[in-house]
């Protein structure tokens, strides 16, 4: 029989190698997104035109095109996504200082390309 210092020591050494693979695992987990906004482009238009979102959350953006290829770009978070017709295409972000962001399309859509733009609005 052992004596319930060796028992404890075991019992240490078994936390002490299980911990850190823990934390590696909960580490490389995806964060799950707080908000979830459906966001549609077509040639001139972002839909919803003004994105709100709180400072601080996780931020999914599920982003489909209605027509051609688009683009969203978000410049000031560094935000840059090709955004494909018949696909959708999820962009994930934790929400920044409030404040207001420019969204734009990053491809070249047609003569009002430079039109389309939207806003994303952290509260």
């Amino acid at each position: 029989m052992l004596p319930a210092r060796h028992i404890i020591m075991k019992r240490n050494v078994i936390l002490l190698f299980l911990l850190p693979i823990l934390l590696i695992h909960l580490g490389c987990q995806k964060k799950r997104a707080a908000v979830r906004i459906q966001v549609v482009m077509k040639r001139y238009t972002i839909d919803p035109p003004v994105v709100r979102v709180k400072s601080g959350e996780v931020v999914a953006l599920d982003v489909t095109s209605a027509d051609v290829q688009h683009g969203l770009d978000i410049p000031e978070l560094g935000i840059k996504q090709p955004v494909q017709p018949g696909a959708t295409t999820t962009i994930t972000f934790t929400a920044p200082a409030k404040g207001e962001y420019r969204i734009a399309c990053g491809v070249i859509c047609g003569p009002h390309h430079e039109e389309m733009t939207g806003k994303l609005v952290v509260e």
